[in-house]
């Protein structure tokens, strides 16, 4: 107890101090009370905006090939594994059928093609003599066939008059000049109203034929007229009909006997049938002409052809059926072809349902096959998130086989323009390609992706929860000394990490209020 009390009096001084501060550290701890805000400060930073999806590896080619047309498989077919070029055959089926239709075809071409260096090389001394006696008998049937229809043409005007003036003349008063009348009574009103003017008329058709019979000219040229003549014989025998319908409906009476009605009937019987006997004549002697033209025409071109050589025109349709007959070949080739599987690429043969023997279905699946050495991955983008992903974008992938903590690098290629919708939801497919060659990557592995779709570096950025907004504004609380105080601002990109960049409203080094406590 003594020894107590001189320790006090000796360090007297020491304790009062001692209780001085440990009362004013109470009374400054009672009398300052904790921040309700949680603030950070407004600073420059790198934001960076990602879009994470999954997605699957695959070939940056595949194929899955099948046969047109049905057939045998004659060969054994390339395995599973087996890696092959392009060009290469992946099965082949029998091809026996178009191999014989091609070489039937292939001889047929060099036939044509004979004829066609014949066609170049021109005619031999016989074949040019037989040439010309060719010419020289059509030139006599055609010369005949002339002389035919000349010897046609000088009769008609005989039996036309005869036909008009003697045998049916007698049904008319004055019939040779303008005003003609019949001297029987027509039942029909047109024929009684249409036979005078026709009558008329085959004055002038008998002069033009009496102007060719009487003709001196030569052959050739009474020919020209051939057309003019069966004009007139054609009107001759139209007046002919009508006036036979109209002699045809007589009626004996008191006036009109029957034996004169029978007579009427008669004579324009036998006048019809000499005018159509000789205009059938006169065509039949056209056409006779005609072919003997036609022959001579034939006939000379061949002689012509055979002395002068082939006409540009034969030559080109000769050089056209050669053409022709080589499109055959060439479209058996493509059969041929047809029956044979071929890689189009260079690559892996990924499968194979084809068996040496057994009859594979056309249109059916057959072989399956993906190119090596570049590869893609292809993902759904959620629609959300399309919008931030352009054409160019780099990207960084873990595959699951090797771990999180191994990357690979690729681009977005390609973003398809149309939905996908998987389960309900519209979804995005975008293509990536990896930027370098690996070969631990293999198709069908899973690839997590993370595509770096912006990027700013050096923005004033906060912590986008510290944002609120009310009537399409954005606001911002800043804690001014002890006084929290609401200001607008205008956001910019928003990054993957929770912060917001600040476009305008803040400065650098301003308190933002992230939280405030209530209690």
């Amino acid at each position: 107890m003594k020894a107590l009390v001189r320790y006090l009096k000796a360090h007297k001084t020491f304790l009062i101090i001692a209780l001085l501060v440990i009362a004013g550290g109470m009374y400054f701890t009672r009398g300052e009370k904790e921040s309700p805000f949680d603030i950070v400060l407004l600073k420059r930073v790198d934001i960076l905006q990602k879009v994470s999806v999954t997605g699957r590896v695959e070939s940056d080619t595949s194929v899955e090939l099948a046969f047109e047309k049905g057939g045998r498989v004659v060969s054994p077919p390339s395995s599973v594994g087996t890696h092959v070029k392009k060009g290469d055959i992946l099965v082949r089926l029998d091809s026996s059928e178009p191999l014989s239709l091609r070489a039937q075809a292939k001889a047929n071409l060099d036939y044509e093609t004979a004829n066609l260096t014949q066609l170049h090389k021109g005619a031999r001394a016989e074949e040019i003599a037989v040439s010309q006696a060719k010419v020289d008998s059509a030139e006599v049937t055609a010369n005949d066939a002339l002389l035919g229809v000349v010897d046609e043409m000088r009769g008609a005007y005989a039996i036309a008059d005869d036909a008009v003036r003697n045998d049916t003349d007698i049904l008319w008063r004055n019939p040779r000049t303008q005003n003609p009348e019949l001297i029987i009574s027509v039942n029909s009103q047109k024929l009684s109203t249409d036979l005078p003017p026709m009558r008329v008329l085959l004055e002038g058709e008998l002069q033009k034929l009496e102007k060719t019979a009487g003709q001196d000219g030569k052959n050739i040229l009474l020919i020209d007229q051939l057309g003019s003549t069966e004009q007139s014989l054609s009107i001759i025998k139209n007046y002919l009909d009508n006036l036979a319908f109209a002699v045809n409906a007589l009626t004996s009476s008191s006036v009109l006997s029957q034996t004169t009605i029978d007579t009427y009937k008669a004579n324009v019987t036998s006048a019809r049938s000499s005018v159509e006997t000789t205009l059938t004549a006169l065509m039949d002697a056209d056409k006779d002409v005609r072919s003997a033209k036609s022959a001579l025409h034939v006939a000379q071109n061949e002689l012509t052809l055979k002395i002068s050589g082939a006409t540009a025109e034969t030559i080109a349709a000769q050089e056209a059926k050669v053409a022709g007959v080589r499109a055959l070949v060439e479209n058996y080739d493509a059969q041929i072809a047809k029956t044979m599987l071929l890689a189009p690429f260079t690559g892996v043969v990924t499968r194979q349902d084809a068996k040496l023997g057994e009859t594979v279905a056309a249109n059916s699946m057959v072989v399956s096959l993906i190119s090596d050495g570049k590869w893609k991955i292809v993902a759904n983008i959620p629609e959300a998130d399309v919008a931030k992903i352009t054409l160019g974008n780099p990207a960084t992938i873990t595959l699951d086989a090797y771990g999180s903590d191994v990357f690979f690098h690729a681009t977005v290629v390609l973003i398809d323009p149309a939905e996908t919708v998987i389960e309900g939801v519209s979804t995005y497919k975008i293509t990536l390609y990896f930027t370098e060659a690996d070969e631990r990557i293999r198709s069908g592995m899973t690839a997590n992706i993370e595509i770096i779709t912006d990027h700013r570096a050096g923005v004033l950025a906060i912590p986008s929860r510290s944002v609120t907004t009310r009537d399409s504004v954005k606001y911002v609380r800043v804690l001014e000394g002890t006084v929290a105080t609401e200001k607008t601002v205008e956001l910019g990109l928003r990054g993957s990490d929770g912060m917001v960049e600040i476009l305008r409203g803040l400065t650098e080094g301003e308190r933002v209020i992230t939280f405030e406590r209530t209690e």
